[in-house]
């Protein structure tokens, strides 16, 4: 077996030269007997499936920046894969099939040009494309944003960060700035979501973007990028500085099974926070069946 496996790997590296990757994927593909290979224009400086203690796949970085990527159980179930190569950050799923053409395994992650930013068509998994940008403006994406009222949505925004509920099971910490998520609501085709930003350190801390994904679960999971329509607090966020932060996006259609997913990423070192919201962190009355 060891033998067979090292095989493949072989055959796969020296067919990848040859091969036309897919651009900017929102998916990856992998299946049994086979290796999934993805190429990245710059040195890869983070990989990471799932929590990073996912056991259902093995992978190698070959050269800094081409990764393989091979199902080790019978049937893995889809998990997030994050990759970070350069000044780019991809957010995908990583699924499992089980006949692939092997055409379709391999994936070409930037050519070393800046990350573009989504659509809102169809990627490669028949998603909405995950490539993550920035999320703070309407200039950011191409995703349509509902025309907003900022006096009006800027005073319930105000108001909204006044209240003290602060839900502490989901609250994730990095480089001393603890994310802790508050509340939701849906008013007017809108969702406003809150959330406590907390500086431990002593190192000011400045927000650079924000990025907010609904991640999707049906007979395959996908990640829909939440374009930011308004937003409310500090990006600054000096020694031991504590505030509310409420972002503004388009109401989608959330089920039970679903998930949010918040990214901050420090200006400072590019390094980014993740917190993950499942549905029982907000009002049922924001929940379909």
């Amino acid at each position: 077996m060891k033998h067979l496996l090292l095989g493949v790997f072989c055959c796969c590296f020296l067919s990848w030269s040859n091969a036309s990757g897919q651009a900017q994927p929102d998916s990856i593909i992998t299946t049994k007997g086979a290796v999934t290979l993805i190429t990245c224009g710059s040195s890869i400086s983070t990989f990471q499936i799932g929590d990073g203690k996912n056991s259902d796949y093995d992978y190698r970085i070959v050269d800094g920046n081409v990764v393989f990527i091979r199902p080790v159980v019978a049937n893995p179930r889809p998990t997030n894969l994050v990759i970070r190569e350069g000044d780019n950050i991809f957010y995908m799923i990583l699924a499992y099939r089980e006949k692939v053409e092997l055409s379709k395994l391999k994936y070409n992650l930037s050519g070393g040009a800046s990350a573009k930013t989504p659509t809102g068509g169809a990627g490669a998994g028949g998603g909405t494309s995950t490539v993550a940008t920035t999320a703070e403006s309407a200039a950011d994406n191409n995703t349509p944003l509902p025309d907003v009222d900022t006096v009006t949505v800027g005073n319930i925004a105000a108001d909204f960060m006044k209240q003290r509920k602060v839900q502490r099971q989901y609250e994730t910490t990095s480089e001393d700035i603890t994310v802790t998520f508050s509340q939701a609501m849906s008013l007017n085709n809108l969702m406003y979501l809150c959330f406590r930003i907390k500086n431990q350190g002593g190192t000011p801390y400045q927000v650079e973007k924000v990025t907010i994904m609904h991640k999707v679960h049906t007979d395959t999971t996908t990640l829909h990028h939440l374009p930011v329509a308004y937003r409310k607090g500090p990006s600054f966020f000096g020694g031991r500085d504590e505030e509310n932060v409420v972002f503004v996006t388009p109401a989608p259609v959330l089920k039970r099974s679903d998930e949010l997913i918040f990214i901050m990423y420090n200006a400072a070192t590019k390094n980014q926070i993740v917190l993950y919201v499942p549905m029982s962190g907000l009002p049922k009355y924001m929940i379909t069946k």
